[in-house]
């Protein structure tokens, strides 16, 4: 049960708590790190398990209900905190919020009915590429210079949340990145414009996040079906 996986899956669940009551006593950058941390712990815990040839069943499903706490509930959270503060005819619109925690449940519910192992793509978005898009909003709107931004009209960010709870539960192909010397030769192009995203941090800090995790989302629209074969070579 207590295998290094597992521990792992469980730091991720531990920094996810620790970012939503950052969240709640308004320390926002101690909120992102947090959510940064549990996605690191997300990627090492399936990697260790790989290459210690750990995986369980109870893996499956204790990543799943850490993934729900730290990328379900938590971005559900800060959106809503986000919305609250927006200038809406109905308040209540900010429980709309919620759909990016429910999605992010029906998509892990599937996946764990459903797991397909091998392939080089996920099917719909992942639920912590769609935590890490909204702690970078998180950032930009707690930044002066961007709190105005035509990203923050309530009815565009209503928007955001609607599109990214339908990416979660649909059926469109994003890619997976490896490290394999075949899929870098084939798609280490990915890598370099999405290290092009990162260095826009300089810039807007934290969110960098939010642009990565887009420019990924619109490379897996437009890359040819060739580029979703894994090569291991």
């Amino acid at each position: 049960m207590f295998t290094i996986p597992n521990l792992l899956t469980s730091c991720n669940l531990f920094f996810g708590c620790l970012a939503l009551v950052s969240l709640q006593d308004q320390k926002y950058d101690w909120c992102i790190y947090f959510i940064i941390l549990a996605g690191i712990a997300d990627f090492l815990d399936g990697f260790v398990a790989k290459r210690l040839n750990q995986n369980s069943d109870l893996g499956v499903q204790l990543d799943s209900l850490s993934d729900v706490i730290s990328f379900g509930l938590l971005p559900g959270m800060m959106a809503f905190h986000m919305m609250q503060s927006m200038q809406w005819p109905m308040p209540s619109m900010a429980f709309f919020s919620f759909l990016l925690t429910m999605m992010a449940a029906f998509r892990l519910a599937r996946f764990n009915v459903n797991v397909k192992q091998g392939l080089s793509y996920f099917t719909g978005l992942p639920v912590p590429a769609c935590g890490l898009f909204f702690a970078g909003l998180l950032s930009l709107y707690h930044h002066e210079r961007w709190h105005d931004s035509f990203l923050f009209h309530p009815f565009v960010f209503l928007s955001l949340i609607l599109s990214f709870s339908i990416l979660m539960v649909s059926k469109v192909k994003i890619l997976k990145i490896y490290f394999f010397r075949g899929w870098l030769k084939a798609n280490g192009f990915v890598l370099i414009i999405e290290a092009l995203g990162i260095l826009s941090c300089i810039w807007i800090g934290a969110g960098a996040l939010s642009v990565v995790v887009f420019m990924h989302i619109v490379i897996s629209f437009i890359l040819p079906f060739k580029h979703f074969q894994i090569t291991s070579s």
